[in-house]
């Protein structure tokens, strides 16, 4: 009897509570908050490393390269190597889109140094060639402030193909106020299949001058790298 009871009160008791339990509440959902109002963001330090960090595309076009420990006579770059003076020596790329740069020193009695830049695309980026050699134009004036005209060659050296490029006058790069006189450039753009690798040699007449025969003997002797 006892036993009977306890279940009626047990029965009764689920009754008065509405015959099942209810259910507990979920969570409240996080919403963000829209940002339409909020007042425009500053802009953050640009970071500088990054900056010169070669975007991912031109480093796979890249390949292997050159370091700071690699052989001294030698570049590597985009499955090509070439000859390369011992006194030209490795530095970290300052800039974006430089792949491998150097620093090359001024002769004797002259002062300031030149940079042969590397710079590498991978099939359809950076530009047509001859969009390039344009703005390599762009860069530099003449005597009487237009820009310059640029002399090419086009080659054949290893079975590679080559455009050579040869500026002088007022260089005015990326980020400089105003031309620099007394500046040359010479370039050669090397084409591989579905990469394109454009070397600069840039800095004061006398320096580049000097380094001339040194560059071409360096672009005469591209080869395909061994694999």
């Amino acid at each position: 009897m006892l036993r009977a009871a306890i279940v009626t009160v047990f029965v009764l008791g689920i009754s008065a509570c509405g015959g099942t339990t209810p259910a507990p509440k979920p969570p409240t959902p996080i919403v963000a908050k829209s940002t339409s109002a909020r007042a425009p963001q500053v802009a953050p330090p640009i970071n500088h490393a990054a900056a010169s960090s070669v975007p991912p595309k031109a480093a796979n076009a890249a390949g292997m390269i050159s370091t700071a420990t690699s052989a001294n006579l030698i570049v590597e770059i985009a499955g090509v190597e070439m000859p390369k003076p011992v006194s030209w020596t490795w530095e970290a790329p300052t800039m974006q889109f430089r792949a491998l740069q150097y620093a090359v020193p001024a002769p004797a009695g002259a002062s300031g140094a030149a940079e042969l830049i590397f710079s590498v695309f991978a099939a359809g980026d950076g530009g047509p060639i001859d969009a390039n050699v344009k703005r390599w134009e762009s860069q530099f004036r003449t005597e009487d402030g237009a820009f310059a005209t640029a002399l090419t060659e086009d080659h054949l050296f290893g079975g590679i193909k080559v455009k050579l490029v040869h500026l002088s006058g007022g260089y005015q790069g990326m980020g400089q106020a105003a031309p620099r006189p007394g500046y040359e450039q010479r370039a050669a753009i090397i084409q591989l299949e579905g990469t394109t690798i454009y070397a600069r040699l840039v800095g004061p007449k006398a320096t580049v001058g000097s380094a001339r025969i040194d560059f071409m003997t360096m672009i005469e002797g591209v080869r395909l790298a061994p694999k």
